[in-house]
């Protein structure tokens, strides 16, 4: 009973600290690399990031789908980040 109330407050002092991000159609992002869009040939001195895309469309809370026409799928707002000019 104890652990559950500890767990409790632990998840309570996470969910006020974290900050869902939203993005509106038309925002400009760039788009976190992972290891099966990374170039092999970079190695760990490679982008990081890539982009900018701007969203096209608002799938469900925290899913957009960007305009390019390499990328047909879905993205989760935390691969992706505000794109500054």
């Amino acid at each position: 009973m104890r652990n559950v109330a500890y767990k409790q407050r632990i998840a309570k002092y996470y969910d006020s600290r974290v900050k869902p991000i939203a993005f509106k159609i038309g925002d400009w992002v760039m788009r976190k690399v992972s290891l099966a869009t990374k170039n092999p040939t970079e190695g760990t001195l490679g982008p990081t990031w890539e982009g900018p895309y701007e969203i096209t469309k608002f799938c469900r809370p925290g899913t957009y789908q960007l305009r390019d026409q390499s990328l047909p799928h879905h993205w989760n707002a935390d691969h992706l980040k505000y794109y500054c000019k």
